[in-house]
């Protein structure tokens, strides 16, 4: 299901196909900011850093937002959930 999703992703993202570039105009690849990046969960965005709790095979663990190679992922610590 999750390659669906990136497919789609990836799809809807390209270029239309066919569609050029006047001469005139120097096309040029968009600058990335690593800072407009975030990781997602329970329907909110985290920052790079951030840490939330969430559910795991072996239970609620803190897991930490970052950037592994230039995708953006959650890290699970060994952590345990604090309890609310």
């Amino acid at each position: 299901m999750r390659g669906v999703v990136v497919f789609l992703a990836l799809v809807a993202a390209a270029p239309v196909l066919g569609h050029e570039t006047p001469s005139s105009q120097t096309a040029q690849a968009p600058v990335h900011n690593p800072l407009d990046c975030y990781c997602r969960a329970q329907g909110r965005m985290f920052a790079v850093g951030e840490k939330v709790c969430l559910k795991t095979a072996e239970g609620p663990k803190l897991a930490q937002c970052q950037m592994e190679v230039n995708v953006m992922s959650w890290t699970i610590t060994e952590v345990p959930c604090p309890d609310s």
